[in-house]
């Protein structure tokens, strides 16, 4: 099977040469109505240029143009895939073809990771069939866009690789290898004729309860950032697929912590914290996703400030800005900003159109009609201009253009195949580095000398085997996960290998598995399933396990949660299920202090207390590590692979002390209290040898202007002082600072990986991004720019230590005021009236 992984320039280029030769000859001879004329597809897409979209633009009457800005899922399709394919989700129409014949859908998307098939073949054929039927019989023709949730892999066909979640990879700090799978990912997706991946996530991660935790990297917001920048790349390589920032701004800190909740934040947060991962992914991708909740009030799609002044005029974004899943619907059922009446309903298409909101993605509540129609007529009794609409419709057909949509709007249909469940080199090595060796008592790990193994945990509901859904997670063959855990005899399911069968590879007969019991709580509540699943220990298991393990060798004991996804997997726990407790508590019981037992954690959110840590030896935090956990997992068992991960969150010590984030203001806790609130910290991470730190200096010791020199390198020398070779990830920290706002209590200021043998040293360069020290300095409200203030930095790895000097407080990323700070009129622009008005209030003061 083909692996491609890397696509270094020189493939890409022979590769994207095959693929344009390959779909030119497949649209050839598909014509295309502009007009009176008829132009071949490859034609039209040379003149596709600004002025061509203006052309074609004046040519669409306006229920074509509100069309355009229309997003439908369409995953309950049944049987077959093309234009004939009934539409089963709502009754505007009865095909799939009508969606663009009749409401001249712009855009079709796979909801919940569930297409309307896994074969990649019969995917790429029926999505064919479906576009060419689009340019056949419109007019003029316009090529749809597809969308997905390509999260960790292309997720989506039978035998895919399943990358690590995305909280593994904020683990690896491998920003290089995270970019090689995104860039895997983006070649299937363009290969199966698609052509919009909704990510990266770049929500910032502050409470474990969230249900979407495992979807982020990590709660600080430079490595956040850099991932998410580095991932939208990946997915953009091709040149045929555009990524999408989400979710825009502030989804990640819901205050209950609950899903699609809102979130009370200060502008001093928002500006130096929640902004600047989504303004570091903005560098690269080409589309963005609104944060379905509310900040500080405001429901985020009718913030004309969040969407219009801030993301348009402050970061200078051109592209398209897409809703969530019938999220106008949700300011009237979710949110109660507004009545659920007729006329509320179109005061929400209004105010969201208004507000900045290019594309609608219509679900399972929301019928195409019920937008469009609204819209329509919104335009039509004069409450919503048509150059409003018009600047959505423009973006939309800008974006079709840059992804060679017109020009080549088919794909060849033999290539697919050798791509799905390639790069397997890439996710074997981001498995292995998104591994956390939380605790290792006495050097416990890596196991010597065993011969006989008991492996036990969730892993069987009535006789199906099920514990793989745990290392792959959601948004993997289904929303919930594989098959949303309703798992068949036939499938679909991700290529894989699975911790009992790689411990059976090594151990043979030597391996004993008494896997217990776990059911897939999928589409459960908060309030009837605390633990993502139903987890027990029959006593058929329970007496397997006695009698096993007092002569084991050594105890795996896998642990974790069920797969889940949004608000369904809300929880007010961190705690393991108390099957899962017993059974530490079990197999303890039946070993003497010589058994090393080892817990393994399959997990997208930290899971587990000190109290349950303290019955076990060594602790793996596993995350959720994709298709290849089992190889990850157990050839760092045995010591193959030295674990290097660090945690890229905090881990607290009961859900009660959320949140208590690294970079948090001091106190973070109070005094004396750090260990009772905090079990792991941030960077927490563990290997086989001793690592030490000599020779910290940096590149320049003074910055006169960090304006000017935004960027400095650290080189610190890293020397293996253990028996073990291994690679380490160096990270430099801010430690101490003052200034005329409080500084944060650390601050990750730039990182790097090295390889390093037992016994050695390497000298490492480590690229320092001085607008991680920015604050919002001045009084309470949090008004005035982003600056780093003159004044000394303590920089820090490890116990090493130095100083930098700031001699000028300037400003790197953001030299205004608050945005939208002197719209005084509040009419969304900052002008010559706002300078009167701003005088008259000056004037009436005096």
């Amino acid at each position: 099977m083909t692996n491609n992984d890397t696509l270094e320039s020189d493939e890409t280029d022979a590769s994207r040469r095959t693929f344009m030769k390959a779909a030119g000859t497949a649209t050839a001879t598909s014509g295309v109505a502009i007009g009176s004329n008829t132009v071949a597809a490859g034609e039209k897409g040379d003149q596709m240029n600004a002025r061509g979209i203006d052309q074609l633009l004046e040519e669409l009457t306006i229920e074509q143009k509100v069309g355009q800005m229309t997003q439908v899922a369409i995953d309950n399709l049944g049987e077959g895939f093309g234009p004939d394919t009934a539409f089963n989700d709502h009754d505007d129409v009865d095909t799939l073809g009508e969606l663009f014949t009749e409401l001249h859908v712009g855009s079709i998307l796979n909801g919940g990771a569930t297409g309307p098939t896994f074969d990649g073949e019969e995917f790429v054929a029926g999505l064919n069939r479906l576009q060419e039927f689009t340019m056949d019989h419109t007019d003029p023709a316009i090529p749809f866009i597809w969308g997905c949730d390509a999260l960790h892999g292309n997720t989506l066909l039978e035998g895919c690789t399943s990358f690590p979640q995305r909280l593994n990879m904020g683990v690896t700090r491998d920003i290089d290898l995270v970019e090689r799978a995104a860039t895997h990912t983006g070649g299937e997706i363009a290969a199966m004729g698609g052509h919009w991946i909704f990510g990266p996530t770049l929500d910032i991660l502050r409470d474990m309860r969230w249900g979407r935790y495992f979807e982020g990297h990590s709660e600080d917001s430079m490595l956040l950032g850099e991932m998410g920048k580095a991932r939208a790349r990946g997915f953009q390589r091709t040149g045929r697929v555009t990524a999408t920032v989400k979710h825009f701004a502030g989804y990640g800190t819901p205050n209950t912590g609950s899903d699609r909740t809102h979130a009370r934040t200060s502008m001093r947060d928002l500006r130096t914290r929640q902004f600047d991962p989504y303004r570091r992914g903005l560098e690269e991708a080409k589309t963005v996703m609104v944060n379905s909740g509310a900040v500080n009030g405001k429901p985020a799609h009718v913030s004309r400030w969040l969407l219009t002044t801030v993301l348009r005029d402050r970061f200078g974004f051109e592209g398209v800005v897409l809703t969530d899943w019938d999220d106008f619907e949700r300011l009237i059922s979710n949110h109660e900003y507004l009545p659920d009446t007729d006329d509320g309903w179109r005061e929400a298409v209004r105010q969201g159109i208004e507000a900045g909101v290019d594309m609608h993605m219509c679900g399972g509540e929301t019928a195409p009609t019920d937008f469009i129609d609204t819209a329509v007529d919104l335009v039509e009794s004069g409450d919503l201009s048509e150059a409003r609409i018009d600047e959505s419709v423009r973006r939309i057909l800008a974006l079709k253009a840059d992804l060679g949509l017109f020009k080549e709007p088919l794909v060849p249909e033999d290539e697919i195949a050798d791509l799905v469940g390639g790069a397997q080199d890439v996710s074997e090595r981001l498995a292995k580095e998104s591994l956390v060796l939380l605790q290792n008592e006495e050097e416990t790990l890596p196991l010597e000398g065993v011969e006989d193994l008991l492996l036990t945990g969730p892993g069987v509901y009535e006789g199906t085997e099920n514990r793989f859904l745990m290392q792959h997670g959601g948004w993997t063959l289904g929303w919930q996960g594989i098959e949303d855990g309703n798992l068949t005899e036939d499938g679909p399911r991700p290529r894989q290998n699975t911790i009992e069968d790689e411990l059976q590879a090594r151990l043979g007969d030597g391996l004993t598995h008494v896997p217990t019991e776990y059911e897939p709580a999928a589409y459960e509540s908060l309030y009837e399933n605390f633990d993502n699943g139903f987890f027990d220990v029959t006593d058929e298991q329970e007496s397997a396990i006695r009698s096993a393990a007092p002569g084991s060798d050594a105890v795996v004991i896998v642990l974790g949660e069920g797969t889940h996804n949004e608000g369904f997997g809300d929880r007010d726990k961190m705690r393991f299920p108390a099957a899962q407790r017993e059974l530490v508590e079990i197999v303890d019981a039946e070993t003497d202090d010589d058994t090393p037992l080892v817990g393994v954690i399959l997990a997208g959110s930290p899971r587990g207390t000190a109290k349950t840590f303290e019955h076990l030896d060594a602790v793996i935090f596993a995350g959720q590590p994709g298709s290849d956990a089992g190889v990850a997992v157990v050839d760092t068992l045995f010591g193959d692979y030295n674990p290097s991960g660090k945690l890229p969150f905090t881990w607290e010590s009961h859900v009660g002390h959320v949140p208590q984030i690294y970079d948090e203001y001091p106190p973070r806790h109070p005094d004396g209290a750090g260990a009772q609130m905090v079990q792991f910290e941030f960077g927490h991470g563990l290997s086989y040898t001793d690592w030490e730190y000599s020779d910290l200096s940096l590149s320049t010791d003074s910055v006169k202007n960090p304006a000017s020199m935004p960027t400095i390198t650290a080189q610190v020398t890293v020397h293996n002082a253990g028996d073990a070779d291994g690679e380490h990830v160096v990270e430099v920290y801010n430690t101490e600072s003052y200034g005329s706002v409080l500084q944060p209590h650390r601050r990750l200021m730039g990182f790097e990986r090295v390889s390093v043998a037992a016994g050695d040293s390497e000298t490492v360069s480590i690229d320092l991004d001085l607008s991680t020290l920015e604050v919002v300095p001045g009084d309470m409200p949090g008004w005035r720019s982003r600056v780093v203030e003159a004044g000394e930095y303590e920089l820090s790895v490890g116990e090493e230590s130095t100083t930098l000097t700031v001699g000028k407080t300037a400003s790197i990323t953001d030299p205004e005021p608050t945005p939208g700070r002197y719209d005084i009129d509040n009419d969304g622009d900052e002008d010559f009236t706002d300078v009167i008005e701003l005088y008259r209030q000056l004037k009436r003061r005096d």
